[in-house]
């Protein structure tokens, strides 16, 4: 049965080299940007397209959230950038971008037994008293995958797209070889 993935976060860290950032200036240059230095000491900015969200830090890093595919995280990032030259920010170098997390949901098709993949697999976690799904994790791909009842899951803390699909396909067969048994 075919695994279906679609991605619903990217995280990614954003370093503009050799620039500082006033972030007193830069919240009122920037529409719609959100500074409070007493409740975080950040910039809180959404970028509407394509939708993202940053966490911009005076050392010139940030954080881009949000983004359901790379090439949206990508183009967030050059439009932030754009407006941060256009409202006379000193940016001197193109930011480099680094890819932290990638989350996706996932639809494997048919329903889990949960119970019965905590006890045959040891690199689970388990406890439907405090969360309903079942903790699984992998080493290659680095992935953990929570899986639900319904046969539907989330992937996480993977760096690659092709992961993600990587990750599923092989619980798909793990779990596929092990009810065979």
């Amino acid at each position: 049965m075919e695994v279906k993935t679609k991605i619903q976060n990217i995280v990614l860290s954003v370093t503009y080299e050799d620039t500082e950032f006033n972030l007193e200036k830069l919240a009122r240059s920037l529409d719609g940007a959100v500074y409070d230095p007493e409740v975080f000491p950040g910039i809180t900015y959404k970028s509407e397209h394509p939708r993202a969200s940053f966490l911009i830090f005076a050392s010139g890093k940030m954080n881009c959230v949000g983004a359901r595919s790379m090439s949206d995280a990508k183009q967030a990032i050059r439009n932030l950038t754009r407006k941060l030259r256009k409202a006379r920010i000193k940016v001197k170098t193109e930011p480099k971008a680094k890819v932290q997390n990638i989350v996706a949901s996932v639809d494997f098709g048919g329903k889990f037994d949960l119970e019965d993949i905590a006890r045959r697999f040891e690199n689970t976690e388990y406890n439907p008293e405090i969360f309903p799904g079942l903790v699984f994790r992998l080493d290659d791909p680095k992935a953990v995958l929570l899986l639900f009842v319904s046969g539907k899951g989330v992937c996480a803390g993977v760096k690659r797209m092709k992961d993600v699909k990587k990750a599923a396909q092989k619980i798909n067969k793990i779990l596929a070889r092990k009810s065979e048994k």
